[in-house]
């Protein structure tokens, strides 16, 4: 295996601070930062700016960031707690070479390794020290032709606390092109603090 971003551990009280969305601080929509999907050790930090779009098709800068996908004749949003709509991150994956979400799919297996119900955590520009906790609802492995024109990912309107993860499916013959897309679906479930407890004396 080559390394990658697994060896970056969460923040303690990631998974044990979390709280509901009724309870949860307003974070209005903001540029995505750092991501967390510790059930499957994924961690990605974040280009600067949209998503790059190459020949029509989404298309990360960096194999090694992930990327938040908005463009004005698009209704998708930057992630926070009243998003009006489709949050859509993008990540590459390598066929035998480092990439950011590289472990969201096994190619070898043709699987998804993310389970419907894995958490998902964002920081933005405006969170801080709270993170946007997401829940894994949907599982899907489409055609790239197909992937634009399916209701079961985009839905028929607008679909508020809704996050798509996307990234190739990198076939188990490493020569194969890559034809297929990974796609996760998270529904937005409240979110967690960080904030480190003063210590003694402080």
């Amino acid at each position: 295996m080559w390394p990658h971003d697994s060896s970056v551990k969460p923040p303690e009280g990631l998974e044990s601070n979390e709280v509901v969305a009724e309870q949860s601080p307003a974070i209005p929509p903001a540029a995505a930062q750092e991501m967390f999907i510790p059930a499957i050790n994924v961690h990605a930090n974040f280009e600067e700016g949209s998503c790059r779009v190459k020949d029509g098709a989404i298309d990360p800068g960096t194999l090694d960031k992930a990327c938040t996908y908005t463009a004005p004749d698009r209704p998708y949003t930057l992630p926070g707690t009243n998003a009006p709509d489709i949050v859509v991150i993008a990540g590459h994956t390598g066929a035998g070479v480092p990439a950011v979400f590289n472990d969201l799919y096994d190619g070898t297996a043709d699987r998804h390794r993310v389970a419907v119900g894995d958490k998902l955590y964002i920081r933005t520009a405006e969170s801080g020290d709270n993170w946007l906790v997401y829940s894994a609802t949907d599982l899907h492995d489409p055609s790239k032709d197909a992937l634009s024109k399916d209701p079961q990912i985009w839905g028929d309107g607008p679909m508020p606390g809704r996050l798509l993860t996307i990234s190739c499916i990198q076939p188990a013959n490493p020569l194969a092109s890559a034809v297929r897309n990974a796609v996760v679906g998270w529904q937005y479930q409240g979110t967690s603090n960080t904030a480190s407890a003063p210590q003694p004396g402080q």
